[in-house]
């Protein structure tokens, strides 16, 4: 009870000081903002000739990060947080011009600086130009794979593109010693790394590996609070592609960590299943195949998240010693890293490395999105968002495979090997098996209508990806539900830009391109009528949707006042999704409370009452993308 008390007041703390800071934000003075806005055209006309001579895109990212840190620090004034962050936003313009001015002559002298600084990408997601930091030891020189650390930053009240960069801009020198490069990610600003924070982090990755000289069996995976809570869940979700991780405080469940900001005090199935994305807790097991460092202080709330991941490793009957895994707690340590620990887990780390890859797989997930361990790819589940297990072991050779699975479908092994399938010998051979009728079988890669890896719904994992927004320019069906989808996409757009730090994709219903279906998930709003992608995909959606009425999952609405809101593979392009009038499903409050609110509240489908913004009606797809056979039951208020 103690600990439940503790955490309380240590979240009410927060959401206090929160508050505070958004209250009295410095307010710039009219001089002060006309000299940004002065060296911020000076920049982009420099931006500009730099383009001209064509450099490499990803050069221009790290010159253009800069006038985007300007451009939204304007753009959302109440982030002046204090004096400082004018002068920041000054110096940061004259990172950028110079750096522009650098690249108009053709040069880029900061692609081999060492030591402190900061680099940029552009994100495939929005297009937009996001920022991380890096640290380059003097003993780097590219001639070999070095290390990696990957280092997730925890929630700052303050932070913004302008205070990252003022951070990782730095003469601080780099530590005595360090033989290993760090990349500092940005995640998008505060959202514990969830949805397109989580790919924030593996594209900034990306580029740091396309840009120096990374040892892929020596990546690090670090984190402290909503970092750690990163850890967490980045660390279990994808345990293949780590050397270690090590995971400080933080959180890695939602319902006993969140309740205190706001947590409803009923879910709805749906809204309970979706929780099964990102509580960390739920994929334990797969601590079974890498290092990790689980820590919290002695003092601190947030211990609860690792004493959670223990817990459940004792739950699965995987005694610690069988493991690499290792909890540390500071001594009467708060809501910090105590030195000593710090120590022993570097320690561990290093003992640690290079990557192993295991002989032995234990692996768990509960939904297509988080599929992959080592040498061994879930492609399919019989039931999503319920336990799915494989227990796979090969011989030292790799020529022989036994697995056994629970709650899966389809899989597929990395290498060709002979094969033990849940007791069932499949010849050598084939790569890929699917489950049919109770049998194990050699498969095609064609799956047909089903969920699999980044096809598998709710509606927010259309937002990880590249996406389109689809705005109608037709005749409405009817003024109330369009005013709704309109109103639905402006929402979208202000709280995309504010708390994912990027501006959403939007073309007019006429001039979307095969291209574009082609390369985006399609976001679409309006109605048949006024919206002639709509018209064009009604009839190949499992709703019918008429100027009367819509009928979904055995139910009828009238569609003066109703129109749907879902996720479904598009018919146009099944390798893409497409949605109807929806952005994200949860909100600025929740973006403003505890990053453990980011959880999605409406499934894969849903009818939405235009006069009141709840949902009449929502739930979850099948594995094949079908309705549930009996109509669930209504669904709680969403607060849209």
């Amino acid at each position: 009870m103690a600990v439940k008390t503790g955490l309380a007041l240590f979240l009410a703390g927060i959401s206090l000081a929160i508050a505070a800071v958004a209250a009295e934000p410095y307010k710039p003075t009219d001089a002060e903002k006309q000299q940004i806005r002065a060296r911020l055209a000076d920049l982009d006309r420099t931006l500009e000739v730099a383009r001209n001579r064509e450099p490499d895109d990803a050069l221009l990212a790290d010159a253009e990060v800069y006038r985007k840190a300007a451009q939204w620090i304007l753009r959302f004034p109440e982030e002046f947080y204090t004096p400082a962050y004018v002068a920041n936003t000054l110096a940061a313009l004259d990172r950028g011009l110079a750096r522009a001015k650098l690249l108009a002559a053709g040069q880029s002298p900061w692609a081999k600086q060492k030591g402190r600084l900061v680099r940029a990408y552009r994100s495939r997601v929005d297009g937009s130009v996001q920022p991380y930091g890096l640290v380059i030891p003097d003993s780097y020189d590219g001639s070999r794979p070095v290390r990696l650390d990957l280092v997730m930053h925890g929630k700052g009240a303050t932070l913004n593109e302008v205070s990252f960069l003022a951070a990782h801009d730095s003469e601080q020198p780099v530590p005595p010693g360090q033989d290993f490069l760090q990349l500092d990610v940005f995640g998008r600003t505060n959202n514990a790394y969830r949805w397109a924070g989580e790919t924030d982090v593996f594209e900034a990755l990306e580029s740091v590996r396309r840009r120096y000289n990374i040892d892929p069996r020596r990546i690090v995976l670090r984190g402290f609070s909503m970092g750690g809570a990163g850890a967490w869940h980045l660390g279990l979700h994808y345990p293949g592609l780590w050397a270690a991780v090590e995971a400080g405080a933080g959180f890695t469940e939602t319902k006993r960590y969140a309740k205190p900001q706001g947590l409803p005090p009923e879910l709805t199935p749906y809204q309970e299943a979706a929780l099964h994305i990102y509580d960390a807790v739920d994929y334990a097991l797969n601590a079974f195949n890498l290092p990790m460092v689980g820590y919290g202080g002695e003092i601190d709330p947030q211990l609860q998240a690792s004493v959670n991941i223990r817990e459940q490793l004792a739950r699965e009957d995987l005694p610690l010693a069988d493991l690499r895994v290792l909890f540390l707690v500071g001594p009467h340590t708060p809501h910090r890293f105590h030195p000593d620990s710090k120590r022993e887990s570097e320690e561990f780390i290093r003992r640690m490395l290079p990557q192993q890859t295991p002989d032995r797989l234990r692996f768990v997930t509960y939904t297509t999105r988080h599929n992959r361990c080592f040498w061994i790819t879930v492609e399919g589940l019989e039931r999503q968002y319920e336990r799915a297990e494989v227990d796979a072991q090969r011989d030292s050779d790799g020529r022989h495979v036994t697995i056994t699975t629970r709650n899966v479908s389809r899989l597929t092994l990395a290498h060709p090997a002979k094969v033990t399938l849940d007791g069932q010998p499949i010849a050598a051979g084939p790569l890929l098996f699917e489950k049919q009728g109770g049998q194990w079988k050699a498969a095609s890669s064609t799956a047909g209508l089903r969920k699999q890896h980044g096809l598998q719904g709710p509606i927010d994992d259309a937002f990880m990806e590249p996406f389109l927004c689809v705005r109608p320019t037709g005749k409405p069906w009817h003024p109330l539900a369009n005013d709704y989808a309109q109103q639905t996409l402006d929402r979208f757009s202000q709280e995309f830009a504010k708390w994912l730090r990027g501006d959403v994709r939007v073309k007019d219903d006429t001039a979307v391109t095969p291209e574009d279906i082609s390369n985006y998930n399609l976001v679409l709003f309006g109605d048949p009528g006024s919206n002639r992608l709509i018209g064009r995909i009604a009839g190949r959606l499992p709703i019918r949707w008429t100027r009367r009425s819509v009928v979904i999952a055995g139910q009828t609405f009238p569609a003066a006042d109703h129109l749907p809101a879902l996720i479904y593979p598009n018919p146009l392009n099944p390798k893409r999704y497409v949605v109807l009038n929806s952005g994200h499903t949860f909100h600025e409050k929740e973006f403003r409370g505890t990053n453990a609110l980011l959880f999605p509240r409406l499934g894969d489908y849903a009818v939405i009452d235009a006069k009141s913004g709840e949902a009449a009606l929502a739930g979850l797809f099948g594995v094949r993308w079908d309705l549930p056979k009996a109509p669930p039951p209504s669904a709680a208020p969403t607060g849209r």
